[in-house]
């Protein structure tokens, strides 16, 4: 595209978003579960420049998008247990923060990303990262609902859908150390050396060997039918470090724990949905809007068979939105393909 041509189709997009600001459906907010045919808009004031980028990108400033990478997500869920919880403050010289907290119906296991990562830092998130090549390449062992079906429910193509939800197990994998595969049979996976996988997760982190290679020699199967796609959200073209994510929400798996082993992340805990977005509340949490939407869509569950049953949020493709008022925000409506 032109930089005229780019310039033309934003000063559209303005006039549009002002234009059209009191005609549109009913605003909804990403504290609210979304759904094919929703309209949301969500503030960015608290990411620093985010909001700043977006005002240059109205107004036409030259700037050619950058092609989003493939990333994948997983919600680990887990019948709410009581836990002791100790936090590090998130005031400069504060006390840690210790507490006992009653069983919710439904835990989320969530990671606390390292200050020195180049996207979001400090952010609380779920295991998760980008696409890599070889999971698109590499052959994986599969049993579940094939790349072809997922593909289908995904809106993608049948090789994407195949590297992104392998690219979900292996990153659970990396970031957890729960291995979402069985052995052919429906088996559970076993390590016998009982070190959880360390050598292994270790070797498929840092590239030594692939997901699919890790499981062909420990003869075993990954599994989709244990992922249930939740959302998918792009990152809008204004920025300059863009994701296409799937959000996909997956059971721990019954013998299995999560120890949130990685080097990307500072801090993991079990954690109930609503208690995570009260502390993002009270300002004891960094979470970036996805994150915000996704734990919406599960908060009122009552079990995790409720959350597993959540319908599919859809598609989620933001952009910036100029307000009458002036404010600037990112908002689409929520698609179903």
């Amino acid at each position: 595209m032109s930089e005229s041509a780019g310039k033309t189709r934003r000063a559209a997009e303005v006039a549009a978003n002002v234009a059209g600001a009191t005609e549109r459906r009913r605003v909804q907010s990403i504290r609210e579960p979304l759904s094919p045919g929703a309209y949301v808009e969500y503030s960015v004031d608290d990411q620093p420049g985010v909001v700043e980028r977006a005002r240059a990108y109205l107004a036409g400033a030259p700037c050619e998008p950058v092609a989003p990478r493939r990333a994948a997500t997983v919600m680990l869920v887990s019948e709410g247990k009581p836990h002791y919880r100790r936090f590090e403050s998130p005031l400069a010289g504060g006390a840690p923060i210790e507490e006992t907290v009653d069983a919710a119906p439904v835990d989320v296991f969530m990671l606390r990303r390292a200050s020195t990562m180049a996207f979001t830092p400090d952010a609380v998130v779920f295991p998760g990262g980008g696409m890599d090549a070889r999971d698109v390449e590499c052959a994986v062992p599969w049993a579940g609902p094939s790349p072809e079906q997922w593909a289908r429910l995904m809106s993608c193509t049948e090789p994407e859908a195949r590297g992104i939800i392998t690219a979900a197990a292996r990153e659970v994998f990396e970031e957890s150390g729960v291995l979402l595969a069985s052995a052919p049979d429906g088996g559970a996976p076993v390590d016998e050396r009982g070190d959880h996988w360390a050598c292994e997760r270790e070797a498929v982190a840092t590239r030594q060997i692939s997901f699919g290679e890790f499981l062909r020699e420990r003869g075993l199967v990954l599994r989709s039918d244990l992922m249930r796609l939740r959302s998918h959200w792009v990152t809008p073209e204004s920025e300059a470090r863009r994701y296409d994510t799937y959000f996909f929400l997956a059971r721990l798996p019954k013998g299995q724990h999560a120890d949130g082993r990685t080097s990307e992340a500072v801090e993991a805990a079990w954690i109930a949905p609503g208690e995570a977005l009260a502390r993002f509340d009270a300002g004891l949490l960094k979470l970036v809007p996805p994150t915000i939407s996704n734990l919406t869509s599960i908060v009122a569950a009552t079990s995790v068979d409720e959350a597993w049953n959540a319908p599919f949020d859809g598609h989620v493709r933001p952009h910036p939105v100029a307000r009458p008022c002036g404010e600037v925000v990112l908002g689409c409506e929520v698609s179903e393909t």
